[in-house]
């Protein structure tokens, strides 16, 4: 599986608790989370679910139900958000892009009161953009160009950089700085940083389509138009654990998934947020769902409208994957009692860690470090 470390026997280090007269149990016991997932497929009326789970060592629970199989593609709603965000940092880190490119860097022609919008301001939202929907986002015969340019026109809501506000608007024009930056596409920066060197079969971004295959869109919804399958979004979250690595090589530096990871809202009065989140941070594209004693980012998120909900722990060492679609609102309570339900089933390996001897385990990557960021950004 991509982005996971070649695996050291588990059953050894178990042997060696077991010697050490600590009590005998199932490494990972995941009834709970099973209920949990059948329980939210019956009491919806969902066609079905999937739910795939990783540690550092690798995959260790992947389940379908109902009519879902491998093959099963959804619309993830702003799932996306994290897939643009880690799309950008491949930019940054190969020096086309920088977090604080400003709108004036690349729409001279833009609006005096948006030029100083930086990339980072607009991925974090704390823009200062409107988040009212503009009607140009996923609409068919305009470009991301010609998007972005409709909602630089409009009046701010909000100066740069004084408040968190919730919404698409501000990630649909650092898409479009994107293009301007690299002279390609969004389909084609997309398909060269993420699709290839990650090996995603099943992800693009029009979440519409029923066509198999790579489905091209001149105006993609940068925070919530894409669709991908368990398969794919399981390689981008298995990366994000292993540090930025994918088979032993570099995709991204730990350093930058610790940009990225860094709360944006620290300080900031909440202006517009999702109620479901509202006692959450946020980084660039992902939501920040715990942090430790020193205030560093320790769990990361990005679920979507329609339930999909993708995660990474560091601080656990393990990540997961809820593939499903429904009203994701609704159904919000339950998918996080899913996730505390896997999170928990995965908390024996840690115990397992601490007590078994290191050499014995794969190293764990450990999580972002604030001190470390702040150096960095």
């Amino acid at each position: 599986m991509a982005g996971m470390r070649t695996p050291r026997p588990l059953l050894l280090a178990a042997l060696l608790v077991l010697a050490a007269g600590v009590p005998a149990r199932p490494l990972h016991d995941f009834g709970d989370a099973d209920a949990a997932t059948d329980a939210l497929v019956a009491g919806y009326a969902l066609p079905g679910a999937s739910l795939r789970l990783a540690t550092g060592t690798g995959e260790v629970h992947r389940r379908h139900v109902g009519t879902y199989d491998e093959a099963t593609r959804v619309p993830i709603a702003s799932a996306s958000k994290w897939l643009s965000a880690l799309t950008l940092a491949r930019l940054v880190e190969a020096g086309e892009l920088r977090w604080d490119s400003t709108v004036g860097d690349y729409f001279p022609e833009a609006p005096a009161a948006v030029r100083g919008i930086t990339v980072d301001q607009l991925f974090s939202h704390t823009s200062g953009i409107a988040t009212d929907e503009a009607d140009c986002l996923s609409a068919r015969g305009v470009t991301l160009q010609q998007c972005a340019q409709e909602i630089l026109a409009r009046p701010l809501a909000w100066a740069p950089g004084s408040v968190f506000a919730y919404g698409g608007n501000s990630m649909q024009v650092a898409g479009a700085l994107a293009e301007r930056a690299t002279g390609r596409s969004w389909d084609a920066i997309f398909q060269a940083e993420m699709v290839v060197p990650l090996g995603l079969t099943g992800t693009d971004w029009t979440a519409a389509a029923v066509r198999h295959g790579y489905v091209p869109n001149a105006n993609p919804r940068i925070a919530g138009g894409a669709r991908s399958t368990l398969a794919d979004y399981s390689r981008v979250v298995d990366m994000v654990l292993a540090g930025g690595e994918v088979d032993g090589e570099a995709f991204l530096s730990p350093l930058t998934l610790a940009v990225m990871a860094r709360d944006r809202t620290v300080g900031l009065p909440i202006a517009d947020s999702p109620d479901s989140r509202t006692d959450q941070g946020y980084g660039l594209g992902q939501w920040v769902e715990e942090r430790d004693v020193h205030g560093a980012t320790t769990r990361v998120s990005s679920p979507g409208a329609f339930g999909f909900t993708p995660w990474v722990d560091w601080r656990q060492g393990s990540n997961g994957v809820l593939l499903v679609r429904g009203n994701g609102s609704q159904m919000r309570n339950d998918i996080n009692a899913l996730q505390r339900a896997c999170l928990d089933a995965l908390e024996p390996v840690r115990e397992l860690q601490e007590t078994a001897s290191p050499a014995l385990l794969p190293r764990r990557t450990a999580p972002p470090r604030l001190d470390a960021t702040r150096r960095a950004h």
